[in-house]
């Protein structure tokens, strides 16, 4: 797959590369830091306040670590000599403790500190991507305010003046600077202790590799230093591009306003500080020769990567590539809200107005387009159906291929026969994926030989790229399946060394895993349309419906830095395989394979791309381009020419999540259950025992408590109890709400009850014990009454905030409590995240103070379904204080019953989509002077009250069944979960997601549903309800 491959599914996706370009510095000059502020601001100007990044500070200039930390000259902090007394330990060890001893203590010390990195820093920066946690501690303790920081205040002070120097000014840069400081420290220290405990490490291994010649040790030890020496450039050029603010994650507390020119080493690799920043490691295992070495720096390599996945790479996508739904819908929301306030600002105006061309400019109605956009179809074999003909065809072809012959060889023998015909089979279908397909595929481009002949016996484009498709993802399986039986076939090890048996399977193992990365990352930055050369089937978009709105090159994700990865490194998994199999055979056909490739490549792909594209393709890749830049600085003068200028992004590799189907034998299926009940009942005999336990445990302020009276829940009536008509509730009945619709719970407490009460939805068989709760709540809770040290944790679409005093009264607490007390009336909302979106039985708990401790509980409640007719009417009345952000979409005037019917089914999808999308938009007032108070309560007047809104992104059913143009999977499995309920069709998660992927609207899913209950009502009693 050559240059076509860079045709993109998105135009605008940034790269990785380039989404440090927004930590990274430029120049020397200093930076405008930004900081997100306005608490206790209106809603609609703190979002003014962002769209114009009012708050704003300039970023002081840090100093070089290694300089201010081993310079004698300069003054030292209390950490400077934590870190350089750590590292004098590792140093005392490597001197003085035995050979063995010294191994073993510095390996668990290399094991400890890079746990301390990839787990402790890694969870900590998680913390703050997510819950700015780490600020909102130091906020919650008060350590960096003056008034209530005491002497950690001034201590840290003095840390901070005497590490930055004295153009440094505490008290004119904000807390998330002077943490994101104090947090340097810590990196500094783990870091550096890292890099020690490995170098003396490797220092305890040298002179422990056995070399057969002398000249096997020196191209040993040249390889080595000159790996070394790669990663010191890698490291050196990456922290002149990035500097400080990005080498110790900045923009995990703050941002930075800045243009800079992205280059070096970024165009050779994504992430390369940690993917070939880490080349030293194998240099280390190289120059010491130690296999003890080389798996250490691997699982080090590993947690590098798990770091950078579960980390880094998350809050970059929602920090400069796709911010989370929440932030999608509520700025969305107030966009709106603030074009009308602000009809000077242009900006305002031009959001509104783009989310409104979005669903003007809708592509046209899903139904008209190919099945294949609802039921995606074949990829290698992502999108499996065992129950597609085609599908299971290719499945029994591989079976009846691979299976047979080592059927034959295992029970009759044959070996030799069975090899000659493995690699028979294997160069057919080699030749026939690059040859024969080719040949077509070259007539494809020069005379639409294909689409004629389809067109010619009653077909059209749509058909014939359908079937290329199918057969060339025959071909590519086959391929892969023939080759691998090929290397399974020779695989045979015999009695060879344990160590080289050990080494050459991690090898293989690494170069098959490093295969599906780059294939993951070649179809993520095209698509099923470039993946599959739609562009020799299409000029434009409306020829095929998989082309992407816009078929141009787009030099992103791996084609940023190679232009033809699938020719250079596309085949690294068949020699993974030739390594494992330990065969020159199986390498010789690894080489036949990728000659194959590449005469593909040069004689059907190139030609294309230089006829459709011609300019646009880049004649230099990244990796290119950096090396002749190097090469160029390093000689003084212009050896190489640049003949391109890199003008493409990058985007993030992310991994495909592949569903996986597996069936069951009858006999295990029954040896299964009383396995599956034997576990039952001991998870039920566990839990049990762990509430019993825990109700002998409780905390100590619970059985100290006063006033356990004053606290109560109270269900408030939802849209089941409105639609009864009945003035009050009957007595005893159960409470029932309509899924998908927000739960209000008024709830009562003493004055002085904990600020971090908070209230739990649980089903009512969750739990064993009556007080205490022993089951999660599964994200399914709010605080009642946060107070500033809670609220420093909010982010945008909290839900768990959604809660705040409305009145204060006075009453008598029991029959022989004397005196009366003050008491609080509180409303708490469950809405969007904060709900089960299940059908069931529930009950709420209000627990104390942060613990799982259970103050009082509420009746139990039902979640379930409302008819057809009664879905629009009744949920949405649901969220009455935002209502304007869902207005009424004008109804067509229906032609006919199925019209009419799919008008109302639309509507009801409209109503249950914005369930599922709903996001809490809550936000503070520094003021409580609303409140309904009988008397003066002190402390409480001017206390923080939190304000909500349950804000629904979709307006019509026009608009596309997704926010973002993006359709995530936990609103997918909501939706689907849904129409199950609410309109008796079963829709698999990936399907919705494909559908939003591909412009399927609200109205399109709507006729879905319509139809399937048209094929299903003949042979089923489900219907919708009526």
């Amino acid at each position: 797959m050559a240059v076509r491959k860079r045709l993109s599914k998105k135009a605008g996706d940034d790269s990785a590369a380039a989404v440090l370009a927004g930590r990274a510095l430029a120049h020397e000059e200093l930076l405008t830091g930004r900081t997100p502020d306005g608490k206790g601001a209106d809603p609609d100007l703190i979002l003014l306040l962002l769209l114009l990044a009012c708050v704003a500070f300039t970023v002081p200039k840090t100093r070089d670590m290694l300089q201010s930390l081993f310079n004698p000259a300069t003054p030292k902090t209390t950490f400077d000599m934590v870190t350089l007394a750590t590292l004098s330990m590792h140093l005392a060890v490597a001197l003085a403790l035995p050979l063995a001893a010294r191994r073993a203590v510095l390996m668990a010390a290399f094991a400890f500190w890079r746990l301390c990195y990839n787990g402790g820093l890694g969870w900590i920066l998680s913390w703050q991507s997510s819950r700015h946690g780490l600020v909102a501690l130091f906020k919650r303790r008060g350590w960096l305010d003056p008034g209530r920081g005491g002497w950690v205040y001034v201590w840290l002070r003095r840390e901070l003046e005497a590490k930055m120097g004295p153009a440094y000014s505490f008290e004119s840069v904000p807390i998330e600077f002077n943490v994101w400081l104090l947090y340097r420290q810590l990196v500094d220290l783990i870091l550096l202790n890292d890099f020690a405990a490995y170098f003396f490490l490797c220092s305890c291994y040298l002179g422990s590799a056995s070399d057969a010649e002398p000249w096997h040790a020196f191209l040993r030890i040249a390889g080595g230093l000159t790996l070394l020496a790669f990663n010191l450039w890698v490291k050196v050029d990456a922290h002149r591009v990035v500097k400080d603010y990005a080498w110790y994650w900045g923009d995990f507390f703050f941002l930075v306003e800045q243009s800079l020119t992205f280059d070096g080493v970024f165009e050779m690799a994504p992430h390369p500080m940690y993917s070939i920043g880490y080349a030293g490691y194998y240099g280390g295992s190289l120059i010491t020769g130690s296999y003890t070495i080389f798996y250490a720096s691997l699982a080090a390599h590993m947690l590098q990567f798990l770091f950078l996945s579960l980390v880094e790479n998350p809050h970059i996508e929602k920090t400069y590539e796709r911010p989370p739904l929440a932030v999608q819908v509520i700025k969305k929301s107030r966009t709106r809200r603030l074009s009308t306030m602000l009809a000077d600002i242009s900006d305002s105006a031009g959001d509104a107005a783009a989310s409104t061309a979005v669903a003007d400019n809708c592509k046209a109605s899903i139904r008209e387009r190919p099945t294949s956009l609802w039921h995606p179809e074949l990829i290698v074999f992502k999108n499996f159906d065992l129950f597609r003909a085609s599908d299971v065809l290719i499945l029994l072809l591989l079976v009846y291929s691979v299976g047979v012959p080592l059927g034959v060889r295992w029970l009759i023998g044959h070996s030799q026969l069975v090899f000659a015909y493995a690699v028979a089979q294997c160069i057919v279908w080699i030749l026939f994926r690059t040859l024969v397909l080719g040949v077509l595929l070259r007539k494809q481009s020069t005379s639409q030989l294909i689409t004629r002949w389809y067109i010619k016996h009653g077909g059209d484009g749509e058909e014939a790229f359908s079937s290329w498709r199918a057969v060339y993802n025959t071909a590519t399986i086959m391929t892969y399946g023939s080759f691998g039986l090929v290397a399974l076939v020779a695989y045979h090890w015999g009695n060879a060394d344990i160590g080289n048996l050990v080494l050459f399977h991690t090898l293989g193992l690494l170069l098959i895993a490093f295969h599906v990365w780059s294939s993951r990352s070649v179809y993520e930055t095209l698509g099923d349309f470039g993946w599959f050369y739609g562009d020799f089937f299409a000029r434009d978009s409306s020829m095929l419906s998989l082309a992407p709105p816009d078929i141009k090159l787009y030099y992103t994700g791996i084609y940023r830095y190679l232009n033809n990865p699938d020719k250079v490194i596309g085949q690294a998994a068949f020699y993974g395989l030739a390594l494992i199999s330990r065969s020159w055979a199986v390498f010789a056909l690894a080489l036949f394979l990728q000659a194959c490739n590449f005469l593909f490549s040069s004689y059907v792909e190139t030609p294309h791309m230089e006829k459709i594209y011609g300019t646009q393709i880049h004649r230099d890749s990244g990796i290119v381009r950096t090396v002749k830049k190097a090469v160029n600085k390093g000689v003084g003068q212009a050896v190489f020419v640049d003949e391109d200028c890199s003008n493409g992004t990058d985007t993030r590799d992310s991994a495909d999540k592949l569903s996986e189907s597996s069936g069951v034998a009858g006999l295990l299926a029954s040896t299964a259950k009383p396995v599956k009940d034997m576990l039952l009942e001991t998870k039920d005999l566990l839990s049990t025992t762990t509430a019993r336990l825990a109700e002998k445990t409780l905390p100590a302020e619970l059985t100290n408590l006063d006033h356990m009276g004053a606290y109560s829940l109270k269900l408030m009536p939802g849209a089941a109890w409105r639609a009864s008509g009945k003035g009050a509730a009957n007595k005893g009945a159960k409470t029932v709400y309509y899924l998908g619709e927000s739960i209000r719970v008024a709830w009562q407490a003493p004055a002085s009850h904990s600020r971090r009460d908070w209230i739990g939805m649980y089903p009512v068989t969750a739990n064993f014990s009556d007080q205490i709760t022993t089951s999660g709540s599964k994200g399914c809770y709010v605080y009642t009454h946060p107070d500033d040290n809670l609220l420093a944790e909010m982010v945008v679409g909290d839900s768990v905030f959604a809660s705040s005093v409305t009145g204060v009264t006075r009453a008598r607490v029991g029959k022989n409590s004397s005196g009366m007390i003050e008491i609080l009336r509180g409303e708490a909302l469950f809405s969007s995240s904060a709900l089960p979106f299940k059908v069931g039985t529930y009950e709420l708990r209000l627990h104390h103070g942060g613990t799982h401790a259970v103050l009082v509980q509420s009746k139990p409640f039902e979640i379930t379904t409302c008819n057809l007719e009664s879905i629009v009417q009744l949920l949405r009345d649901d969220n009455a204080p935002a209502a304007e952000s869902v207005p009424e979409p004008v109804a067509a005037p229906p032609t006919d019953a199925e019209a009419n019917a799919l008008e109302q089914l639309a509507q009801a999808l409209l109503t249950i989509a914005n369930k599922a999308f709903a996001v809490t938009d809550s936000h503070t007032v520094a003021s409580s002077d609303g409140l309904d108070t009988d008397g003066q309560i002190p402390g409480l007047r001017g206390d923080v009250v939190v304000q909500t809104d349950v804000v629904e992104p979709l307006e019509s059913v026009q608009d596309p069944f997704s926010v973002g143009e993006v359709l995530e999977e936990k609103q997918a499995r909501r939706i689907g979960y849904a129409i199950k309920e609410y309109f008796g069709v079963e829709f698999a998660s990936d399907v919705l997601v494909h559908a939003a992927k591909h412009g399927a609207t609200v109205q399109d899913v709507a006729k879905r549903i319509l139809e399937a209950k048209q094929a299903l009502s003949a042979y089923s009693s489900t219907s919708i309800k009526p």
